[in-house]
């Protein structure tokens, strides 16, 4: 069965957006090239200079990834220096293309292309104004033709009229931030998430404190219209603890060690004791490289005496000795 294509994995076109080569930035997105029987995106336009700059042509291959942040390149800004500016085959699509609704005389302007990475093949557009006032994402399945300066698309018009706008960035990036903002219980952990829609494709990075809050915030953010996508990658603090327990036992430097790990947000605090200050370096070097990790507050004691963690060992570390004398186990998380 072949893999799905997600949305975060498709590149997309922005007319306008800026081009960036492996050594600097150079130009514009003018227009793509899409071959019209294959329906495979075989060239991009980049205009050099604001206004009497020339429009080259480079391959597809030479695309590394297409965002609303722009267009990153695999070649260098020398190579699009000599790029042909001659005529190339293909049905050319710019910000002024027309897309058309056939049956109908509605008529919209087309916003951006967005095409399978790899193959190139199409994945789908977005029109402005096919729909008065609004943008709307059409898929591939429903373009019918393709040509200079035009796209036909053909689809019911009732199953025109379901379709969910295509909202800006800028407004699902607020109403996101609203929607999370509302739940109560999330208030505490929201000070280590960072959120950015990017396409249509909400980026959730960060620390949060648990697993179920971090389904709790993607449970969210689904009621969110207009979203293509959720990438939820939290690091939950009760999942990043017992990976790092899990880290510092299999590493021979810190094994049987009683060390406890205490994560807030990533911020991971290590309390208990060890026998020497090069386990101690060792802990916080193994701590401070897994992913996830903001920062590490070693509070590990060296003690030559210490071979297990109090079971009242605070989290704030500094104490090697045993709160509720008698009490002891070998790890904590």
């Amino acid at each position: 069965m072949a893999k799905t294509t997600l949305i975060s994995e498709m590149l997309k076109f922005h007319f306008g957006s800026k081009i960036v080569c492996t050594d600097g930035e150079d130009g514009d997105l003018a227009r793509v090239v899409v071959d019209p029987a294959t329906r495979r995106l075989t060239a991009i336009g980049v205009k050099q200079g604001r206004i009497f700059g020339k429009t080259v042509h480079l391959p597809f291959d030479s695309v590394d990834n297409a965002t609303s942040d722009g267009v990153r390149l695999r070649v260098s800004l020398a190579d699009v220096a000599a790029a042909s500016s001659g005529p190339v085959e293909g049905a050319r699509l710019d910000s002024k293309s027309s897309v058309e609704l056939s049956g109908s005389a509605s008529r919209g302007t087309l916003e951006l292309v967005a095409v399978h990475p790899g193959s190139g093949e199409l994945a789908y557009i977005v029109t402005h104004n096919l729909r008065a006032g609004q943008d709307t994402l059409i898929r591939a399945e429903y373009i019918t033709s393709l040509a200079n300066s035009q796209v036909k698309v053909t689809i019911p018009q009732t199953t025109l009229e379901l379709l969910p706008p295509y909202r800006p960035d800028s407004v699902l990036q607020r109403e996101v931030e609203r929607t999370l903002f509302a739940v109560t219980a999330l208030h505490v952990d929201l000070k280590g998430i960072t959120l950015r829609v990017l396409d249509g494709v909400l980026y959730i990075d960060g620390n949060i404190s648990s697993k179920l809050r971090s389904d709790m915030v993607t449970d969210q953010a689904m009621g969110v219209e207009g979203l293509l996508e959720i990438k939820n990658r939290l690091v939950a603090d009760d999942v990043l603890q017992a990976d790092l327990a899990r880290a510092l036992g299999d590493d021979p430097r810190t094994r049987d060690l009683p060390i406890g790990v205490y994560p807030r947000l990533g911020v991971v605090r290590l309390s208990g004791a060890v026998h020497n200050n090069g386990q101690k370096a060792a802990a916080e070097e193994i701590v401070r490289n897994f992913p996830g990790v903001r920062s590490v507050i070693n509070d590990l004691v060296v003690d030559p005496r210490a071979a297990l963690l109090r079971v009242m060992a605070p989290s704030e570390g500094g104490n090697t000795e045993d709160i509720v004398p008698g009490k002891w186990v070998r790890h904590t998380g």
